[in-house]
């Protein structure tokens, strides 16, 4: 399989060397995020999109933007333009592996590892990997952590589950033929079923089979002894599980193909996609067919403004989330016209929107100053990454009246460069965190 390196938000221009590897990427350029998941054949996970329902345009974006050139009925020439998606995709023999822009290795993306592990709450000093596969496995493992005690929140998934008995102690419907066949002539026994709730069903056994398949790995068995509320979760699920049998695996493959819908169990839908993406892997990845794709994409706009939630909760600041629904603010009376900051701090009426890609647009100016007036704040900061910290831009906002002043700026957040090693590559983030932290808490003070 040959193999094609990308960055995010970058454009290319195809050599003579990669021009057939930019042509084999037609099947999935120039389509947005949400046809390539409505295609039911395809294997391709996004990660949130695929498993929480999105209000944002991002799946009306295109994965890739691909233009030709010809000449004499021959391409020359072809124009790739990434956007805010970076993984892995395997398509017609060719494995494209995307990473972030501010990766420097052309086998390790750092930052994009790091910010996997602050948002999942994963603790991981080493990465060593091989092909893209073993990285496609590592990253649908980093979500199982979380996704799992997410759903254990909830409790153990029950449901009903038909038992079948055979003593004297009847609590059920009588089967006669059963009995007839098994206790005549009589013996003081009675043959009878009972419709049970009971936490052995074919979903915890999916969560079972899940949690054995990954513990196989050494960096499996890291995860799921990453913190006590895994391995809490993990020992919950073991105990509820007492039928499991390694053999009947692919029955509880299948057995799990339909969705759940639970109104309660809500968190253990996303639990179960990914348990099958993970107990599928193989087949995913040696039994494609042709134009088909299968990988793992992951949205670093999102991952980004996740990322920075991890620090700036921590500071006093509010993260509504426009994905589940919680958090959001009005523009009109009676609740109406809902809209969702990405953080912000009531006591000095400070607003912060995360911004991954390279230049904020009029949309995003006018949508902070939306937010600033409604909550008449005094300071909205976009915080995009950078090369180096430091204050790109700021803009003193008319209009507040002359005893008010509002400031909008930009605040570049430095991404380290270190390639040597992961640890090293960690260091030097958290010297950027705690300067974040310095800046909003020290330097942002209300005005005077």
């Amino acid at each position: 399989m040959s193999m094609l390196i990308l960055r995010d938000n970058t454009k290319y221009s195809s050599t003579s060397d990669n021009l057939e590897k930019y042509l084999s990427l037609q099947n999935i350029a120039n389509r947005n995020v949400s046809e390539l998941l409505d295609d039911k054949d395809n294997n391709l996970l996004i990660y949130p999109h695929s498993f929480y329902q999105c209000e944002d345009e991002t799946g009306k974006q295109p994965l890739l933007l691909l233009q030709t050139h010809w000449k004499e009925r021959k391409c020359t020439k072809v124009m790739l333009e990434t956007g805010n998606m970076a993984g892995f995709i395997g398509i017609n023999g060719l494995s494209l592996s995307i990473h972030s822009r501010f990766s420097q290795d052309s086998k390790e993306d750092f930052f994009l590892h790091y910010m996997l592990s602050k948002v999942f709450c994963i603790n991981v000093l080493n990465l060593s990997h091989g092909t893209s596969d073993e990285q496609l496995f590592d990253f649908l493992l980093y979500m199982f952590p979380r996704f799992l005690n997410e759903a254990l929140s909830q409790g153990i998934y029950k449901e009903y589950k038909r038992n079948e008995y055979n003593d004297a102690n009847v609590r059920g419907t009588i089967n006669i033929n059963r009995h007839l066949r098994t206790n005549m002539p009589f013996n003081g026994r009675i043959a009878y079923s009972t419709r049970e709730f009971s936490h052995d069903n074919h979903v915890t056994e999916l969560i079972r089979h899940t949690i054995d398949y990954i513990s196989k790995s050494k960096f499996g068995r890291t995860l799921l002894e990453n913190d006590s509320e895994t391995r809490t979760s993990v020992t919950q699920i073991i105990s509820a599980t007492p039928s499991y049998c390694r053999q009947e695996r692919e029955i509880v493959v299948k057995s799990n193909l339909k969705e759940i819908n639970h109104p309660y169990y809500s968190r253990y839908t996303p639990l179960q996609k990914l348990c099958l993406r993970i107990l599928r892997h193989e087949k995913i990845k040696y039994g494609e067919k042709k134009n088909k794709i299968h990988g793992i994409l992951f949205d670093v706009s999102y991952l980004w403004e996740e990322y920075l939630a991890t620090i700036l909760t921590k500071q006093g600041f509010k993260h509504p989330n426009n994905k589940k629904g919680f958090g959001c603010i009005y523009l009109a009376k009676h609740n109406r016209l809902p809209r969702y900051p990405d953080y912000y701090r009531e006591y000095d009426r400070l607003i912060v929107d995360a911004k991954y890609k390279k230049e904020t647009n009029r949309d995003d100016i006018h949508q902070m100053i939306t937010y600033m007036y409604q909550m008449k704040g005094k300071r909205g900061i976009f915080v995009q990454p950078g090369d180096k910290e430091y204050l790109k831009d700021i803009f003193h906002l008319l209009g507040y009246g002359e005893e008010e002043n509002a400031e909008l700026q930009t605040y570049i957040y430095p991404i380290s460069r270190i390639t040597d090693s992961y640890k090293s590559f960690v260091s030097e983030m958290l010297k950027s965190e705690d300067s974040l932290k310095t800046k909003f808490k020290l330097e942002l003070e209300p005005y005077q």
